[in-house]
């Protein structure tokens, strides 16, 4: 137990784990079809080349990302000896960096449990999560969950990671609902000022918001599973590949996808009015953040397997308040990001044509992330209603 709790030792596994992630990567650990993971890293090393000239790639149905991107690819281009090594660096940067935030954070609270439930999700989730961009938003939806009593910075955070990702803008909800208006003045702040200064740098940074209109339903996303289940069972589910993913090709697949959506909007809706009103006042802002982005990876219409570094994130941070209710959300999530890994890239041809193997994995990985994004929402509803769960009651008796 000595072992675990000395910050050493736990930047030491960080390295090993890493290391094998990032030789599995470069096809010198035995991984099946481990560098074609860098697939997606070769075309972000594609976009810097023309980022770095400040030009964005307008008219490209594969760039899906806000402004704040185009600034990170075109930093890759300049690190040497060329922009996918570049762009590797700076995913293994934003990898450290949440480490030394938990670190640092659970030094002074006591706790050294969440440093260690990052370093663990590399494993869980593979050496994809060195492999996609998605770290470095994730990055800043930690740090808005730490500096929730800061709510300037908090908001500039957020600010900072909705223009890398979108969906870090979540994380205002973690914010009293006190501070919700020196959040909301930092968030502003912040996105003005970048947004300033891309402007100034490039053209075309909001040429993303036209370029997905027309998406659907992508073959992993929760929507998507019962097209899975019926090829097992006889049926075709034809699928298309557009906007840089595999999406169902069926009548009736859009709606479902547009319907799930609008749930998951109207659930966040809901989120944002119960935090306006103060019901939320009794839960950890962790517990908060991860219940929200539960529910947008949950209602989404897309599911890729790099979304678990995302909920990784800010499930550590949450984690750092020893009264989290969520610890149940966070153990059905483990199954969730092995399934993906399992299925990505080992299973993913089996799970579109019907293999059995494939799509129970795909079935264990969508019904485990909607009994997590479930159990969150009962939580929150529980504190809402002001009946808090035993043991948080217990836990904020004995610190009295």
């Amino acid at each position: 137990m000595l072992l675990v709790r000395n910050p050493l030792v736990t930047v030491a596994t960080w390295v090993l784990t890493r290391a094998l992630m990032l030789g599995a990567l470069a096809g010198v650990v035995a991984y099946p079809d481990g560098p074609s993971i860098l697939n997606d890293v070769k075309l972000y090393a594609e976009w810097s080349e023309l980022l770095a000239t400040g030009r964005f790639p307008i008219g490209d149905e594969m760039w899906q990302y806000p402004p704040g991107a185009g600034v990170v690819f075109a930093i890759a281009d300049f690190i040497p000896p060329n922009p996918l090594v570049g762009m590797v660096v700076l995913l293994v940067l934003a990898d450290l960096a949440i480490l030394l935030i938990l670190l640092l954070v659970g030094r002074r609270q006591g706790r050294w449990q969440p440093a260690w439930v990052w370093v663990v999700s590399g494993v869980l989730i593979g050496p994809i999560m060195l492999a996609r961009f998605d770290l470095i938003p994730t990055v800043f939806a930690v740090l808005a969950v730490v500096w929730a009593s800061k709510p300037y910075l908090s908001g500039a955070a957020s600010s900072i990671g909705t223009l890398l990702k979108l969906w870090p803008g979540l994380m205002l909800l973690a914010l009293p609902r006190r501070s919700l208006i020196r959040g909301g003045i930092g968030f502003v702040a912040a996105a003005l000022v970048v947004m300033g200064a891309i402007s100034v740098w490039s053209s075309g940074a909001v040429s993303f918001l036209g370029g997905q209109r027309d998406r659907g339903l992508q073959v992993e996303s929760v929507g998507a599973l019962p097209y899975l289940v019926m090829n097992v069972f006889g049926g075709h589910a034809s699928t298309v590949f557009r906007y840089g993913s595999r999406e169902i090709d069926m009548p009736g697949a859009n709606t479902v996808g547009f319907v799930i959506s609008v749930g998951g909007l109207l659930l966040i809706a809901a989120l944002a009015v119960l935090r306006l009103i103060g019901r939320l006042e009794d839960l950890p802002a962790g517990d908060v953040a991860l219940t929200a982005l539960l529910v947008s990876v949950a209602t989404s219409r897309v599911l890729s397997p790099q979304y678990a570094v995302w909920v990784a994130g800010v499930a550590a941070i949450a984690l750092m308040d020893p009264v989290t209710r969520l610890r149940r959300s966070m153990w059905l999530l483990v199954p969730t990001a092995v399934a993906a890994q399992l299925i990505y890239p080992w299973a993913y041809d089996g799970m579109l044509h019907g293999d059995w193997f494939a799509v129970t994995l795909q079935t264990i990985r969508v019904l485990t992330l909607v009994a997590a994004t479930i159990y969150a929402l009962y939580v929150v509803v529980r504190s809402a209603s002001g009946r808090a769960l035993v043991p948080t009651m217990v836990a904020t008796t004995n610190k009295a």
